[in-house]
């Protein structure tokens, strides 16, 4: 059976997860900023990394990664990276109000670690070891309108990992209202997850029907302390925080939640009959 872990925050928020396989081989899925790299690599303890998957280019969640790449350590220990990222004109011209862009680094160092890039085109299947891999969903450059300042969380990669025997996981992203629309329209037959990675780290992103579409039995919550507790409010249309999100999974009857506060955590991938 392989494992998985949602890695605790070093940084104040950031999101990071590491598989394991039989064959002793690491999947990893963004990472979370320059801090948080000691402990990712203590996770991953040497292991070949045979797919490192970047969800997004904002800071929370690969500019880790970028730092990795400009030290060049670990890039012969990693076989191939997946990612689907919008234009760098297009993300630089995205206002934000938190999180400073980091594609420009990324692309900077892109020459050093090219070869190893795949990009993740919705129906994209990648086997790594008895895990299989499906890419749903690419927001790409679709979503500059109507929340600009959602623009780049919107281009997230939706993708879901299965193997026999195993839960089902669907990892989310900072995926928003709108793309989760486009996901729930093109991908509605194919959501439904045993665990689910709470997209835009529990707050502001898909909305409630995405959820009940994927109805899982557990949650993963990439939140510290102040996000766990955030007030039940509509920050803008569509954009609830995590205490509303908690109320909905409530209301799907998800009684088990990994949080990323608690620090880190194996999650249970034993299926249930």
């Amino acid at each position: 059976m392989p494992k998985l872990y949602i890695l605790t925050e070093h940084s104040p928020f950031m999101m990071s997860y590491v598989f394991i396989t039989d064959g002793g081989r690491a999947v990893i899925i963004d990472g979370g900023r320059e801090s948080d790299m000691p402990h990712l690599r203590e996770i991953v303890g040497g292991r070949k990394i045979a797919a490192w998957i970047l969800t997004h280019p904002h800071l929370d969640h690969i500019a880790g990664f970028v730092d990795e790449m400009k030290k060049g350590e670990i890039t012969e220990s990693i076989e191939r990276i997946y990612y689907n990222f919008p234009s760098e004109e297009f993300t630089v011209s995205c206002p934000t109000e938190v999180l400073p862009h980091v594609i420009c680094d990324f692309n900077k160092e892109l020459p050093k670690f090219s070869d190893k890039c795949v990009i993740a085109e919705p129906g994209l299947e990648i086997e790594v070891d008895e895990l299989k891999i499906e890419f749903l969903f690419a927001g790409e450059e679709r979503y500059l309108y109507p929340k600009p300042n959602l623009a780049v969380n919107e281009s997230s990669i939706v993708f879901k990992v299965t193997s026999p025997g195993m839960r089902s996981v669907l990892f989310l992203g900072d995926l928003g209202p709108e793309g989760g629309r486009d996901l729930l329209r093109d991908n509605k037959e194919k959501l439904k997850s045993d665990i689910v990675q709470m997209s835009h780290h529990g707050h502001g992103g898909v909305t409630e029907e995405v959820y009940r579409a994927i109805a899982p039995e557990a949650c993963m919550w990439n939140a510290p302390d102040w996000l766990w507790e955030e007030e039940d409010i509509e920050h803008e249309p569509e954009l609830w925080g995590t205490w509303h999100q908690r109320k909905w999974m409530v209301n799907l009857g998800v009684c088990k939640h990994y949080v990323s506060k608690d620090g880190t955590q194996e999650v249970d991938l034993m299926l249930k009959h």
